[in-house]
């Protein structure tokens, strides 16, 4: 999971530089294509299992995790690979709090802290200066945050009625439908694929898709979820060494200091907000 942990940080750095050549929404359109493709061909005994309720529970899973993919892909046009994995790592603060909003409950003091250290995590690193000049990118990365965590959220109601592997092919195939029409539409179509789209595609379909969302699903039974989503909220530390030694991407004193605080909010909600 540390591995899944490191593909998924280091490929910010990959999809951004891929953007150069390519429409963010006709990226994650292609890229979820051919990781459904992908899971089909590995797993299509699981795929038998799909029924119509897997269907339609996947498509409402596959929204929010459309939400999610495409906001954060739109985003990193405008904000760093560094930026936009620290920011992405809110969703695990977010989870609580709209657990608590679904509850009608007050947020606990745990909750109140963590969303006050990432608030203030988000500022340094949107505000290296100090202006009030916001980034844009670092907004539709934030809009993702909020995608991801509604998708944790519904996951965890009502994923577990369904064969794990099904109903994640069906969330990746809505992803990749929907992407591609919305590309289609609205973004000019390359004449060709560049070497350096192309290579993304199949990087981020093969390694950071199909193959992560494998090994999730078949390591979760040798471990428990506080476990994993401990190991996960490396993730953004991956973007920013990426980022760091590949794209000379530097976040500056507050920046870093931001990138911080957001880690130790996600860390303290991940152990004390999940079972």
């Amino acid at each position: 999971m540390v591995l899944v942990a490191c593909i998924w940080g280091v490929t910010f750095v990959v999809v951004k530089n891929a953007l150069a050549d390519i429409g963010p929404f006709l990226f994650v359109g292609l890229r979820f294509l051919l990781a459904s493709l992908l899971l089909a061909a590995l797993s299509y005994k699981d795929i038998l299992k799909i029924r119509f309720s897997t269907l339609t529970t996947g498509s409402l899973l596959g929204l929010f995790l459309c939400i999610g993919y495409s906001f954060q892909t739109l985003g990193l046009k405008y904000t760093s690979s560094s930026n936009a994995g620290f920011i992405t790592g809110v969703s695990v603060v977010l989870v609580p709090v709209i657990y608590a909003l679904i509850n009608k409950k007050k947020p606990g003091l745990i909750t109140s802290l963590t969303v006050i250290m990432a608030a203030v995590g988000l500022f340094f690193i949107s505000f290296p200066s100090g202006s009030f000049s916001l980034n844009y990118g670092d907004m539709l990365v934030l809009i993702c945050a909020f995608g991801f965590a509604m998708h944790i959220i519904t996951v965890d109601l009502y994923s577990h009625k369904h064969n794990a592997v099904a109903i994640t092919t069906v969330q990746i195939l809505f992803v990749g439908l929907v992407c591609s029409i919305i590309g289609l539409i609205v973004e000019p179509i390359p004449p060709f694929l560049s070497s350096n789209a192309l290579s993304a595609i199949i990087i981020t379909a093969v390694f950071a898709t199909a193959l992560a969302f494998l090994v999730q699903n078949y390591m979760q039974r040798f471990s428990t979820p506080t476990r994993f989503a401990v190991v996960l909220t490396t993730e953004p530390v991956f973007a920013a060494l990426a980022g760091y030694w590949w794209a000379g991407e530097h976040l500056g004193p507050l920046g870093l200091i931001g990138a911080g605080l957001i880690l130790v909010a996600m860390l303290i909600s991940t152990v004390f907000n999940r079972s």
